[in-house]
């Protein structure tokens, strides 16, 4: 039955009609649905929700398992039990942290932990491209937008230069008081695909601020169950468990499940257990899913988990070097694989940036930059693929995001490539006929 138009509704699709107009993508998520196209997109990046291993542990699991479905309650009722904690007692030493909480998603993790751990008196810098999910939870917090900063993204100096100004203007504060000062970056951004300078950041936090009065917060979640000794993330991978104070694993990537999990103190834990209505008073996770993410530890940290790592490793190296040398020939204003050059105005930034390109074979995230991006996306969803174009105001500049995975072949990468190339070729060869020469061609800004 057609609803019935209300004020409401009308501005509603006034919002979404102007949006369409502006050439943003109004998205629906009814259809039509691709059936088994190659997965070139998702974040399933060790294939582990297909995996018939884990599927096989969890139907043998379940058959004897007293309980599958519904918590019945929040976390502080009738939802807690057993299970919970002993896998929050394995997930604790496997992320190398004193305890660890389980959150119904990662995104809600971020929030409840930044909307409520931060005190007045504290100060919080954000990378500027921190998820979403963590700015808006610094925007529920108790610390006042004059107390909160960002450095520019990945910049070891705009950080230091940060931390320095944020140091000057509240050292008394912070150094006779309580005060913290809490720093938010994540592992992996999942946008562009690259590594946060974390040991540069690491050391200037413990070159600068007193100790006791530091706290910093790791997003894992493109890196967990990905890098690290047995899987257990960025942090881990660079050796510095016992430096960085929290993390934030997501177990819906890589792990193959859904979830996210709180690696951080038991004071922090019990805290946000006790004044964080978003993690204390909601119903807890169900049971079921308590089954598959102990299957899926056994499968990530064990000689299976390394497997799919090594394979990962390769198909991204041979994706890279394929999309590479086959989008060489065409100019950015097409698509390249390369962001807009950054000036690196010092040795602190350049000697990170070189380190963070050795880890680029570990990164399964290939951004396709192109001003068309939305073109191109329609393109590939054209082909079978289940393709999606990031465009402003999600991103400054346009890109189809192109994700590998451990399942992926060598045969998958090569039609995926070509069906990029064909596309591309078009686009020259329409340019061509109308006459304009590609450096004429304006899309988004280039800055992100």
């Amino acid at each position: 039955m057609p609803a019935q138009e209300t004020a409401l509704t009308k501005s509603l699709d006034g919002i979404l009609t102007h949006r369409k107009q502006s050439g943003l993508p109004v998205f629906s998520v009814d259809g039509p649905f691709l059936s088994s196209p190659p997965d070139f997109f998702s974040n399933d990046y060790l294939s582990l929700s297909t995996n018939p291993l884990l599927r096989e542990l969890f139907l043998r699991k379940a058959a004897s398992a007293p309980r599958l479905f519904g918590a019945t309650g929040c976390r502080l009722a009738t939802g807690n039990g057993e299970e919970y904690r002993n896998l929050e007692e394995r997930l604790a030493p496997f992320f190398q942290s004193p305890d660890a909480l389980l959150c119904t998603s990662g995104s809600v993790a971020n929030q409840g932990f930044w909307s409520t751990v931060p005190q007045p008196g504290d100060v919080l810098i954000f990378d500027q491209l921190t998820h979403f999910s963590s700015c808006d939870g610094a925007q529920l917090s108790q610390i006042p937008k004059d107390m909160q900063y960002t450095f520019e993204h990945n910049s070891v100096s705009s950080f230091k230069r940060c931390l320095e100004d944020v140091l000057k203007k509240y050292h008394a504060q912070i150094v006779q008081g309580t005060g913290t000062v809490f720093v938010a970056v994540e592992s992996l951004y999942s946008i562009d695909g690259d590594f946060s300078p974390l040991e540069d950041i690491v050391q200037i936090v413990e070159e600068l601020v007193p100790e006791g009065h530091a706290h910093i917060f790791v997003d894992e979640a493109h890196t967990s169950g990905v890098l690290g000794p047995d899987g257990r993330g960025y942090v881990a991978h660079l050796g510095l468990g016992e430096r960085v104070h929290t993390k934030m694993h997501t177990l819906g990537k890589a792990w193959g499940h859904q979830r996210g999990v709180l690696a951080t103190s038991s004071t922090v834990r019990k805290y946000l257990l006790n004044c964080c209505k978003a993690l204390g008073y909601t119903t807890c996770i169900a049971h079921m899913d308590i089954h598959v993410l102990n299957c899926s530890l056994d499968i990530i940290s064990g000689p299976k988990g390394q497997e799919l790592r090594d394979t990962l490793v390769h198909v991204v190296q041979y994706t890279r070097t394929h999309l590479g040398n086959a989008l060489r020939h065409f100019p950015a204003e097409i698509v390249s694989l390369t962001l807009p050059s950054t000036h690196l105005p010092d040795d602190l930034d350049r000697a990170a940036a070189a380190r963070r390109a050795e880890l680029k074979s570990y990164s399964p995230v290939i951004p396709l930059i192109t001003p068309r991006a939305i073109d191109l996306a329609d393109h590939l969803v054209r082909r079978g693929y289940n393709a999606a174009a990031l465009v402003y105001p999600v991103v400054n500049v346009s890109t189809v995001r192109v994700i590998v995975h451990a399942e992926n072949t060598e045969a998958e990468v090569d039609r995926f490539v070509e069906t990029v190339v064909e596309w591309a070729t078009a686009k020259m060869q329409t340019m061509g006929r109308e006459g304009q020469h590609v450096e004429e061609v304006s899309g988004e800004g280039r800055g992100r």
